[in-house]
């Protein structure tokens, strides 16, 4: 019988989503024991002294990964927080989650950018760079302060000066959402007009605070059941290998879901009201169907004037948002179907297979196939 140590709290809903996956990949290795918090598993009494034959866990902050320094078993983290050449890790692609965080603010005609994050911890860095890379803005105004610091729920006169001296309108993205939530609170305080004046957006969608807020959070999704498989499937690799861990592969990524929009990104920045309304034609529920021709009619525009006036205030082509539309509807069919190809590029509004095999590889940096196969994200 392996005995394997789940060194999560599991008191919030990343803890939990993973958890799910890990539980799922154990039920068919009927040689596993799970060992861990909470009435689910066997008891887990003291994870530094821990005899068993491996561990899976969440390293968020310094003293746990002092307190992993004397195991000989192999071990997977599933956090990012810390790079360790000795463990392990299965996390989000969280370079790609601040890639993706910046293009559905510009893709709403956003100049100014902010970041609010934890420091130190990698996968808060990692989503910052992501975030300036993809805004072309490598000194945009960032408020960085240990994860801790985030958890209290006292008023912060620090955060609230960080947001008053914010150009606006601006789109702050914010490393989870648990720091979303604590901006969007100063910002209730301070009287800050959320979306309008600064749009949030945060990470993990804790579906029940995201909805609960006000105004609620929109966020970006993350596959952690599939983190959750991945990790107990490296760790049943290293356990069969004998090795703790392999220098050569020490981190696999998964990359990041859906952003589930709610009202604090509802508003478009633009100050252009043509722009605007153009913006909401192509997110809309049949944006993927439309050609720049029709809107074109819809807006009962001259095609240069509207060209014009949306490269300026987006930095994008009219073709370019609607392609990016397409390439958003096919990700989702490819993520939650097996539908062909043939039917996820008609779904999705391309002419043709070899079109949208083209455009899918120009936009992801993969083909159709092997987005599914990674469970979903976006590249490009």
């Amino acid at each position: 019988m392996k005995r394997i140590a789940l060194g999560m709290g599991l008191s919030d809903y990343y803890d939990h989503g993973v958890a799910r996956g890990i539980v799922k990949y154990a039920r068919n290795k009927p040689d596993w024991r799970l060992y861990g918090q909470g009435w689910m598993f066997s008891p887990l009494e003291d994870l530094p002294a821990w005899d068993g034959d491996g561990v899976i866990t969440r390293l968020e902050f310094a003293e746990q990964v002092s307190g992993l320094s004397g195991l000989t078993c192999p071990v997977v983290d599933v956090a990012n927080a810390f790079v360790m050449p000795r463990v392990r890790r299965v996390s989000n692609d969280d370079y790609q989650t601040g890639r993706l965080a910046g293009r559905h603010f510009m893709e709403k005609g956003f100049s100014s950018f902010a970041y609010c994050g934890t420091s130190p911890g990698e996968w808060s860095r990692q989503r910052l760079s992501g975030f300036m890379h993809e805004t072309g803005q490598p000194d945009l105004p960032v408020f960085l302060r240990p994860l801790r610091w985030w958890l209290l729920e006292n008023f912060s006169k620090e955060l609230a000066s960080f947001l008053e001296g914010l150009p606006g309108p601006v789109g702050l993205f914010a490393c989870n959402d648990k720091v979303g939530l604590r901006v969007s609170s100063v910002c209730a305080a301070e009287g800050f007009d959320v979306p309008g004046q600064i749009a949030i957006l945060g990470v993990d969608n804790e579906d029940i605070p995201c909805e609960l807020a006000n105004p609620s959070l929109s966020s970006i999704a993350l596959n952690l059941e599939r983190i959750g498989a991945l990790a107990a499937a490296q760790l049943d690799q290293l356990m069969d290998s004998g090795e703790r861990a392999d220098p050569g592969v020490n981190t696999v990524e998964v990359p990041p879901g859906d952003i589930i929009e709610r009202e604090s990104t509802s508003s478009y920045a633009s100050s252009d009201p043509l722009v605007v309304s153009a913006l909401r034609i192509i997110r809309g529920s049949d944006g993927h169907r439309k050609k720049v021709a029709d809107l074109v009619d819809e807006l009962a525009s001259g095609r240069r004037s509207l060209e014009t006036r949306f490269k300026r205030e987006t930095g994008q082509t009219l073709h370019q948002a609607l392609t990016v539309q397409k390439i958003r509807v096919a990700g989702r069919i490819l993520r939650s179907t097996d539908k062909t190809m043939e039917a996820v590029a008609g779904e999705s509004g391309f002419g043709s297979v070899q079109r949208f095999f083209f455009r899918f590889r120009e936009q992801t940096g993969m083909t159709p196939a092997q987005f599914r196969r990674k469970g979903g994200g976006f590249r490009a």
